[in-house]
């Protein structure tokens, strides 16, 4: 990931009380710099600290510690017929597990309800025995993006995105595997191919605003991810990124209020108090410093 710096400026109260995070800085690289570092340590920092949470609490995501907030990153839908599909697929894998269609499509099936680790088992063995098929490729590169293992993705995404090149799942799952590398304005060359193939898909659009702010341009992510929520298809991910971006530029308000669209209201106002903690909080910028680790993610 970029490098973590401590913000070079802090925030200052506005009428309501609140804290406004200053907008982008004009003038110097480094004053630019610095805030593109800040951004990425305020997200990277909230990806870590827990997952977000369901109405029904329990977490969308698997966090990788118990923390005070149950804001993060997301990146796009889970299908709601995963399971049906993970049960079809997997009755034909049983029957024959060579068979490669079937290994790809319960292998993503596993991975969308959130059973990795049996996808994991059921794609690498597929890799192994088809190394050449994209169905397999183009599937276990989505799996190892979604659990972190983003500089294996990278490697096998991009040969799957040369073999299919119509394909904008891939593109898509490339941008974000490539963003949980750092590597961001290659991240967004690849969400704009995806778009160029699905046209204002509310999907690619949240993971590139969310790559957009993770570069500081936060005005250029508020604006993508508003096209995003417009879409009535494009679900809790995109309005929850959303509302991270707006309160990383201070708009408490809106952000907890899309928040409250999803989440109960005891923990939207809990997210978004811990938001303006730690944008006011100079001393943790500074113990961010060394952290690198990628965005959550279930998309594709």
């Amino acid at each position: 990931m970029i490098a973590l710096k401590e913000q070079s400026r802090k925030t200052t109260p506005s009428d309501g009380g609140s804290h406004i995070l200053p907008t982008q800085p004009r003038g110097t690289s480094t004053s630019r710099r610095r805030l593109k570092q800040g951004v990425g340590t305020v997200l990277i920092a909230l990806s870590l600290t827990g997952c977000m949470t369901l109405p029904n609490g329990k977490p969308l995501f698997g966090g990788a510690s118990a923390a005070k907030a149950s804001y993060a990153p997301v990146h796009s839908n889970r299908p709601q017929d995963m399971v049906a599909m993970a049960a079809y697929w997997g009755a034909l894998y049983e029957q024959d597990p060579d068979n490669a269609e079937a290994a790809a499509n319960y292998g993503r099936a596993l991975r969308q309800i959130g059973s990795k680790e049996q996808a994991h088992s059921v794609l690498k063995r597929a890799v192994d025995q088809h190394s050449s098929n994209t169905d397999v490729l183009a599937e276990y590169g989505k799996l190892l993006t979604s659990v972190g293992k983003s500089d294996q993705a990278v490697h096998i995404l991009g040969k799957a995105t040369h073999d299919r090149p119509d394909d904008w799942t891939l593109f898509s799952a490339l941008g974000v595997a490539l963003d949980q590398v750092g590597k961001h304005e290659d991240a967004l060359v690849n969400y704009d191919q995806a778009l160029s193939l699905s046209p204002n898909n509310p999907k690619v659009l949240s993971n590139k605003g969310l790559s957009q702010a993770l570069v500081g341009d936060l005005n250029i992510a508020e604006l993508t991810l508003r096209k995003a929520v417009s879409d009535p298809a494009s679900g809790v991910q995109a309005r929850q990124n959303l509302s991270l971006v707006l309160g990383l530029q201070g708009n408490f308000g809106e952000a907890e209020r899309l928040a409250r669209a999803d989440l109960p209201p005891a923990v939207a106002t809990n997210n978004i108090s811990y938001l303006k903690g730690m944008l006011v909080q100079p001393a943790l910028w500074k113990q961010m410093e060394q952290l690198d680790a990628p965005i959550a993610d279930e998309t594709f």
